[in-house]
């Protein structure tokens, strides 16, 4: 079992699944990206009295399975994804699919479960995903700021004027037909 009976599990997270591993107990287990399979995760973690859910930052798939796991009072711990990438190098472990990077996700964990995590603030989650979209605004504002200083045809500029409405189909001179 793990130090200080901490039982601790990995949770690989991707688009449609998130693979598990409670490496203590030697189990594995796969559960789609739904509400249903949220639901069977939080079953399968309460029937192994699984005390602490730790899982890579993953480009914000991670958000509603740790949204899911805090509002059943799962403790949820979420890395950097590099430090475990670096933790599995150092251990030899440079292979890599779902299901090995669960089990070095919660070899990790019980490796560093002292480690201090970073308590959980709804509020500033919310605000880094304001600024966030407002930088990916704002570089796309500048991207088209710039296409603009570039001469263009003149049935893309009156497009960019807002003359063309939204189907390039709309464009003066332009035909679409179908291929033979």
């Amino acid at each position: 079992m793990a130090q200080n009976d901490l039982v601790v599990v990995g949770i690989d997270v991707a688009k449609d699944k998130v693979d598990a591993c409670i490496r203590a107990l030697s189990l594995r287990q796969t559960f789609p990206s739904t509400a249903e399979g949220r639901r069977k995760l939080i079953s399968w973690l309460r029937k192994h009295k699984v005390t602490a859910a730790v899982m890579e930052a993953s480009g914000g798939y991670e958000r509603e399975w740790a949204k899911a796991l805090r509002e059943k009072a799962v403790e949820v711990r979420i890395v950097d994804p590099k430090r475990v990438r670096n933790f599995a190098r150092s251990a030899g472990r440079l292979a890599k699919n779902d299901a090995i990077d669960a089990a070095m996700i919660a070899w990790f964990a019980e490796t560093f479960g002292e480690a201090s995590s970073q308590a959980h603030d709804a509020a500033r989650e919310k605000l880094v995903q304001i600024v966030n979209a407002r930088c990916a605004l704002i570089e796309l504002q500048t991207k088209l700021q710039n296409r603009e200083e570039h001469p263009a045809p003149e049935p893309v500029q009156k497009c960019r004027r807002g003359s063309c409405g939204s189907s390039p189909a709309k464009l003066p001179g332009w035909k679409l037909r179908s291929l033979p």
